[in-house]
């Protein structure tokens, strides 16, 4: 029975394959480690947004467009101070924890303590001072124990975030796609449980309540079981990196994320603080609908970085896979969601389907650049060239925050979706033109490559 399970390791191999003759190819495809993990990581995408839709779309339909748009402003605030406050762990951690030796626990806690800190510090310091940078959330957010709330939320989402990558370092990114799931399915249950309760902090209440379904029990298994194992199994007692080395790396690395994470959780406050509430409801659906498919070249990059560190010879070999398994999985996405996003909308309801489809089809559309831009920062992680990620991400979230603003009072709310669109394009373009050979190996290169297998 053991013999009828293996698969041959090489082409030339013989033997009966119990896959059919049609799917064995697929099936090799996927037990190659830097695929599964990127497949396993773009399922988690595929799951948040699927289950995401639904999610919308009953709140469109069950609270009215002013609430809605507050509520998206609220979580996307929550999102931006969490992703500050991380430090940028989250990726410090995909690129460290493969390589941390027997160090590997006091990375992840000092990971977790620092984000926990920051957080509780940045987010108290943010609803102080509402008045000041986000008036038109002040009059929803006014009692003194939803700001408690929300300081507690801003500091539970840091470590989901960073729970994530601590699985996918490990190399058990096939568990995330299942804790998310989770979080999703209670989060929609949540909502649709509290629509009466919790006529106007529903969303809000239903996004955060649903962090102790995944918190707690991940968590559990990391420290109990994953992280002992990493350190049983460990050849080195610690980081290969010095101290300062790391903090460069973090640094650097920390300034880009932040751009970054500033392009996409600003623009819906943006949208609320210039036209309005109901104008960021129309923005915001269409612009959570389509960001999910960023997760898809993300996820890739992540796994090219977990197994490029663990086998700097093949860097270039995993680089050129992930841009074609990347544009494998990313470009009939987008074609399909900016084909079907009028149809999609339309559940959230019609007034939707009308005000946020070219949003959300500018959105999609920026997708495909996106797999450019990726990896090639991914790379540059893998290779600690630092100033690279810092100029690619510095330049989309200045392009897209710089035309924001003007582009909105020009174009309304499509003019967001045109100023994130420019900002992947042009930044996509001369990585392309100066790297392509990073992306594209040459037919020479691939026969002597399989040349030399042979």
């Amino acid at each position: 029975m053991t013999e009828a399970l293996k698969f041959p390791s090489t082409p030339d191999e013989a033997g009966p394959s119990p896959a059919p003759r049609a799917l064995s190819p697929l099936v090799a495809h996927v037990r190659v480690p830097v695929h599964r993990d990127g497949y396993a990581l773009v399922l988690n995408s595929g799951i948040t947004a699927v289950i995401g839709l639904a999610y919308w779309m009953i709140a469109a339909r069950t609270y009215p467009a002013r609430i809605v748009g507050i509520n998206a402003a609220l979580i996307s605030t929550m999102m931006f101070l969490a992703g500050i406050s991380q430090l940028n762990f989250s990726n410090v951690l995909v690129r460290f924890v493969p390589d941390a030796g027997r160090s590997v626990r006091r990375l992840v806690g000092l990971a977790y303590a620092a984000s926990l800190a920051v957080a509780g510090v940045v987010a108290t310091g943010f609803v102080a001072g509402l008045g000041i940078w986000a008036r038109g959330l002040e009059s929803v957010t006014s009692a003194s124990g939803f700001r408690v709330w929300f300081v507690v939320a801003t500091m539970a989402w840091c470590v989901f975030v960073l729970q994530d990558s601590v699985l996918t370092g490990l190399g058990r990114a096939v568990w995330v796609p299942v804790e998310n799931a989770v979080f999703s399915t209670v989060k929609l249950a949540l909502l649709i449980g509290l629509a009466t309760a919790a006529p106007v902090y529903g969303i809000f209440a239903s996004w955060t309540g649903a962090l102790i379904a995944s918190l707690i029990p991940v968590n559990f298994i990391i420290f109990s079981r994953l992280v002992p194992r990493a350190v049983g199994s460990a050849v080195r007692e610690t980081v290969s990196v010095t101290r300062p080395e790391l903090v460069r790396y973090i640094v650097a690395d920390y300034i880009g994320a932040v751009s970054w994470l500033a392009a996409t959780t600003l623009p819906p406050i943006i949208v609320t603080q210039v036209a309005g509430a109901a104008a960021a409801a129309y923005f915001s659906l269409g612009w959570a609908l389509a960001l999910p498919l960023y997760f898809i070249p993300a996820s890739v990059g992540s796994s090219l970085i977990v197994h490029a560190v663990r086998e700097p010879d093949m860097l270039h070999d995993y680089a050129r896979k992930a841009f074609v398994q990347g544009c494998r999985v990313l470009v009939p996405s987008s074609a399909a969601l900016i084909l079907a996003g009028p149809f999609l909308l339309r559940l959230l309801g019609h007034e939707y389907a009308e005000e946020s489809v070219t949003v959300l089809r500018l959105v999609a559309l920026a997708g495909i650049p996106n797999v450019v831009n990726v990896l090639y920062i991914s790379v540059a992680r893998v290779e600690r060239r630092m100033s690279r990620v810092v100029v690619a991400l510095t330049s989309q979230g200045a392009i897209t925050l710089g035309l924001a603003v003007p582009f909105l009072h020009l174009y309304g709310i499509t003019g967001v979706g045109i100023a994130w669109l420019v900002g992947q394009v042009a930044v996509a373009v001369p990585i392309f033109l100066t790297q392509r050979s990073a992306f594209w190996s040459s037919r020479r290169r691939e026969n002597a490559a399989l040349e030399g297998e042979v």
